[in-house]
């Protein structure tokens, strides 16, 4: 991968981890670009939405919209799988597809 070649140089001293925001305070600020259904295949557009959603992120549907069953949280989920959403796997009950902010 391409930051393992990476190696940061600087001449301050590290700051100690009690004093850095913790990781779930700074992914709730995250947000995806605004990515149309139809411009990325609707299996990646669905997978971003949950993956953002767990991480209580934000994902952006683009001007294309979701499926309107994308919106009410999975309560069919078996071994990662859901006939709601056939097409992803690595489900779980309770994951949303839903995107948070609309076009």
């Amino acid at each position: 991968v391409l930051r393992d070649l990476l190696e940061f140089k600087s001449d301050r001293a590290p700051i100690p981890v009690g004093k850095v925001e913790p990781a779930l305070s700074i992914v709730k600020r995250f947000c995806t670009g605004g990515m149309s259904l139809g411009a990325i295949s609707r299996e990646t557009h669905e997978a971003i939405a949950i993956a953002m959603n767990r991480i209580g992120g934000k994902s952006n549907s683009g001007e294309g919209g979701e499926d309107p069953i994308r919106w009410k949280p999975l309560t069919d989920v078996v071994d990662g799988y859901s006939p709601t959403l056939p097409h992803l796997k690595g489900l779980q009950n309770g994951d949303t597809a839903t995107s948070a902010i609309k076009q």
